[in-house]
């Protein structure tokens, strides 16, 4: 366990942003400009989470009190020598923090050709919080505890999730949680997210979430955590993993009532992943415990609800919701040529989209796929700095793949491999919508996990210096 006189006040301090980052608790300024005619549009408007200061207090106390380490710990070529592993490690990090510059230099040159100067100051500050949060990340992180903890404080905040999740979808109406930003609209409101039964429409679970959809992109990860503490060396006694193997029931179920069925499908391979994992390593016990937990959770599924997941698995892919995201995205594809360079500008997705169609007012909504928003919003240049971004942090945790790394713990392993299947995840999840990009919830726990990837795949650099 973490001693409390190791720990420093920036790092108390991340904890505690970590257990917020699920709650919509804000301050929305100017709300007049998030409305298109009555409808509010959350892309346009200027919100100030409780996350955002918990953060900001943390770095301004990291930058001003531990900047020494904090340089030592930069991801440069010369911290990578001596030894093939480290040089093959080296050409996926060097130029990263470059990079990283590079496109957020890029966001800031699209803001000379946008129409509303505030709204893409408030996104590039938006974006430069997203880097600020993996470059932390990737420099803090250097022992093993520090991802425990992470991990447990994402694991019990979506097991809070879950059971707001579940209640809501059984009472059909939100919790009065409103302190913690949950708003769940009236059956009727348009827009709101629902399912067909029959000839009823019944809410989908939204927890604090603003969607249902974010909701399941969070338990995902949740989920992720939870098969890795059973799976992990992180405690030994058996009533322990007995609880948190519940616990990640209920996470599953949460899953199963926010109804996404692209978030049910990466369930299913994150599942398999796991199991596919214990099987090569002949880690059996841990193998049997994420069996058990499955298989529970079918139960309770097949058992219970079965009607609800026929109805909804079986919902045709002409519906509603499907067409209108081929409608978004291909909307995104013509932005791209309109503008392929630089893009719109940072923040100006939903202002283009006014000024070239003629929609309702609650269809003006970011193309559901992040590599078209990007290629929009900050031109070729900025989807393809990104990529390349992403590219070299997979490519560092793909390294220590590499048979100089053999020696690594089972822990180490586990956990590059977990964080390589959350961060994989999400970008999955992009070919299919937005949120993971322009979703303060998600976008957060993104770049949380693409830090942490990076921190994960150094703990074994370091060990060979």
């Amino acid at each position: 366990m973490f001693h409390v006189k190791h720990i420093k006040i920036h790092q108390i301090l991340f904890f505690i942003f970590l257990f917020t980052i699920p709650f919509q608790t804000r301050v929305i300024f100017q709300s007049e400009t998030a409305y298109i005619n009555t409808v509010f549009n959350y892309h346009l408007g200027f919100i100030l989470y409780l996350s955002d200061l918990v953060f900001l207090v943390a770095m301004l106390d990291w930058v001003l009190f531990d900047r020494p380490k904090m340089v030592s710990r930069l991801p440069t070529d010369s911290a990578f020598v001596a030894t093939s592993a480290k040089e093959a490690a080296s050409a996926a990090t060097s130029g990263t923090l470059l990079h990283i510059i590079a496109f957020f230099s890029l966001i800031l040159l699209t803001l000379f050709h946008v129409k509303h100067i505030e709204l893409g100051w408030y996104n590039a500050l938006k974006w430069l919080e997203m880097l600020v949060l993996l470059i932390y990340c990737s420099i803090v992180f250097k022992e093993l505890k520090m991802f425990h903890v992470t991990l447990w404080i994402l694991f019990i905040s979506g097991v809070f999730q879950a059971i707001i999740g579940i209640w809501q979808f059984h009472v059909q109406h939100g919790l009065s949680l409103g302190f913690l930003g949950e708003y769940v609209s009236p059956i009727g409101t348009e827009g709101l997210a629902t399912i067909s039964y029959g000839l009823e429409k019944l809410i989908r679970a939204y927890g604090t979430m603003p969607h249902p959809n974010v909701l399941a992109g969070f338990l995902i990860v949740s989920l992720i955590a939870g098969y890795y503490l059973i799976s992990g060396e992180t405690f030994r006694e058996t009533y322990a993993k007995i609880i948190v193997s519940c616990a990640t029931i209920l996470i599953i179920l949460g899953l199963f009532f926010s109804f996404s069925r692209v978030s049910w499908l990466i369930a299913a391979l994150v599942t398999l992943s796991f199991l596919w994992f214990h099987l090569k390593q002949k880690g059996w016990s841990k193998l049997k415990a994420v069996v058990i937990v499955t298989l529970i959770s079918l139960a309770i599924v097949i058992i219970g609800y079965k009607d609800l997941a026929f109805s909804r698995a079986s919902e045709s892919l002409t519906n509603n919701s499907v067409t209108l995201r081929q409608t978004y995205n291909e909307m995104g594809i013509e932005l791209i040529k309109k503008y392929p360079v630089l893009g719109v500008g940072v923040g100006h997705y939903i202002p283009a989209l006014r000024d070239f169609y003629n929609l309702e007012d609650w269809q003006y909504q970011p193309a559901h796929n992040i590599y078209i928003f990007l290629a929009a919003e900050l031109g070729i240049l900025g989807l393809g700095l990104f990529l390349v971004i992403i590219g070299k942090i997979l490519k560092l945790g793909w390294t220590t793949k590499n048979p100089a790394f053999a020696e690594a713990s089972a822990d180490k392993q586990l956990l590059t491999f977990s964080l390589l299947l959350a961060v994989g995840s999400f970008l999955l999840i992009g070919l299919f919508d937005h949120y993971p990009l322009t979703i303060q919830q998600t976008r957060l726990t993104f770049f949380l996990l693409l830090g942490m990837l990076m921190a994960a795949a150094k703990l074994d650099l370091e060990r060979l210096a």
